[in-house]
């Protein structure tokens, strides 16, 4: 009987199966060319909780050894890039499971309201970028703090429109869920008082029934669903953005849920000309697929973007909003037939199980038992994976905070800080076929590197959101922040 080697990879704030079994590279000899890069005086977290070490030495584009600062120091050469952890953690490169990379990058290019100390400084923030945007349609902001709202009784409408009248307003807040907008963004959603509160999201209104300016969870989609398309060249310029934010917070690898076929083109040709310091796995959106023929015409993105270290797509991302279980059976056996990995959009445990029975499907009707599946069930930030299911983390960026270390300290009640370090990096890795070549620091994978600003192994899981990022190490290369020396970075 032929060994089943279906597994389903779950993408949220869950529990986790532990993945075990990994074939990495051999130790190799030390003495057998230059030392590009070594980092020392750290906590490594290998991605194996019971392999801890100190220190890692690079050559070239892969980790070459792993051990004490002793072994590692020894190796150093003239020309060796050194890094100090002093102390801190040194971890693989984070993998974002489930971001949206052009959206995030939109709202990197309005207002910056993140750090904000007082309501005041905030709304000066909003006044001064749309004076200094005055063709921009929309002003739209991102990052402020939910500490703003404590001791406000106001109305964030009315506030608004005192510096912004002729434009709608739409800034969303740090952690994604919740937005302010103005009254002119209000009418252009034709929010009323009568406006009911969508599914899992609410109009905060005042004791009339009012909409004050203030959406929450689902609710913030009514005023963001409106927000202009970008331009091509916007979303070239908020692509790059959103990979340069991204190396800031120690993100290596990614994997995109907002796949279009401008952005692949555009990734992949600058892939080829080496201006992409990030490995992209894309997925593709597939929602009125219905036919042999319709997944049939999606095989060009298959053919056209194989498997590479940097670039790639493969996966196919189905929502659940608009599609029955026996419609979703017959896409799931449809892109499951031809290769594809099927990401499925479930809030909810039903729709969790409606996406396993439909993995179970297509397995039992494609047939190929010795093929190794890795469907995925996305959005499970509240579920806990079934036996054998693997667990990768994700942001949801813009809907969520983009730092790896605040969604590891919010899934750190069911996880721990181990666990969910695998599911940022090793798992991540698994997620998109890639846990032969990252993930791990160990020698013969990809360098791969984030050093942080403290020992996270030693910190209450309430402080992990305010470490910073030190040094990301991409493809063996300091790509966060710009090296000042080729020898030595304190």
């Amino acid at each position: 009987m032929a060994t089943r080697l279906t597994s389903v990879i779950v993408v949220g704030i869950v529990a986790v199966t532990l993945i075990a079994g990994f074939m990495v590279g051999a130790q190799r000899d030390d003495n057998d060319g230059p030392v590009d890069l070594i980092v020392h005086n750290g906590v490594v977290f290998t991605g194996d909780a019971e392999d801890m070490a100190e220190a890692v030495a690079v050559r070239a584009n892969q980790i070459l050894k792993v051990g004490s600062n002793r072994e590692i120091l020894r190796l150093q050469r003239p020309q060796t890039v050194t890094i100090d952890a002093k102390g801190a953690a040194v971890v693989p490169g984070f993998n974002d499971a489930h971001l949206h990379l052009v959206r995030g990058g939109l709202t990197l290019d309005g207002v910056d309201l993140s750090g904000a100390a007082t309501m005041d400084e905030a709304v000066a923030r909003v006044k001064t970028w749309a004076g200094a945007n005055p063709s921009r349609r929309w002003v739209v902001g991102r990052g402020w703090p939910g500490e703003l709202m404590e001791g406000f009784d106001g109305s964030i409408r009315l506030t608004l429109d005192d510096v912004v009248r002729d434009r709608p307003v739409h800034l969303v807040s740090e952690g994604g869920d919740r937005a302010w907008v103005n009254t002119r963004a209000l009418k252009r959603a034709n929010i009323v008082r009568r406006t009911p509160d969508p599914a899992s999201g609410r109009i905060v209104r005042d004791a009339k029934g009012e909409a004050i300016g203030i959406l929450e969870g689902t609710a913030v989609g009514l005023t963001d669903a409106l927000l202009p398309e970008p331009t091509q060249e916007e979303r070239t310029r908020a692509l790059f953005a959103a990979i340069a934010e991204a190396q800031r917070h120690g993100i290596t690898s990614l994997q995109n849920a907002d796949g279009a076929a401008l952005d692949f083109e555009l990734l992949d040709g600058a892939r080829k000309e080496g201006a992409v310091d990030m490995r992209v796995y894309e997925a593709l959106p597939v929602h009125t697929a219905r036919t042999d023929k319709d997944v049939a015409a999606l095989d060009e993105v298959l053919k056209k973007y194989p498997d590479d270290p940097l670039f790639k797509a493969g996966g196919a991302r189905v929502a659940l909003q608009a599609i029955d279980a026996d419609a979703l059976n017959k896409l799931v056996r449809l892109l499951d037939a031809r290769g594809w990995q099927v990401m499925v959009e479930a809030d909810t445990p039903e729709q969790a199980e409606m996406a396993r029975t439909a993995f179970a499907h297509a397995e039992r009707s494609n047939g190929q038992p010795s093929r190794e599946r890795r469907h995925r069930i996305e959005h499970q930030n509240r579920n806990f994976t079934a036996v054998g299911e693997k667990l990768a983390l994700g942001s949801d960026w813009p809907n969520g905070p983009l730092s790896p270390l605040k969604v590891i300290g919010n899934a750190m009640p069911r996880l721990t800080l181990a666990q969910a370090l695998q599911a940022y990096t090793v798992n991540g890795a698994y997620a998109s076929y890639d846990e032969q070549r990252k993930g791990f620091i160990k020698p013969g994978m990809l360098a791969d590197i984030v050093v942080l600003s403290k020992n996270i192994f030693s910190l209450d899981r309430l402080t992990l959101g305010s470490v910073n990022v030190a040094h990301t190490i991409f493809d063996g290369r300091v790509v966060y922040p710009a090296p000042t020396t080729r020898l030595t970075i304190p």
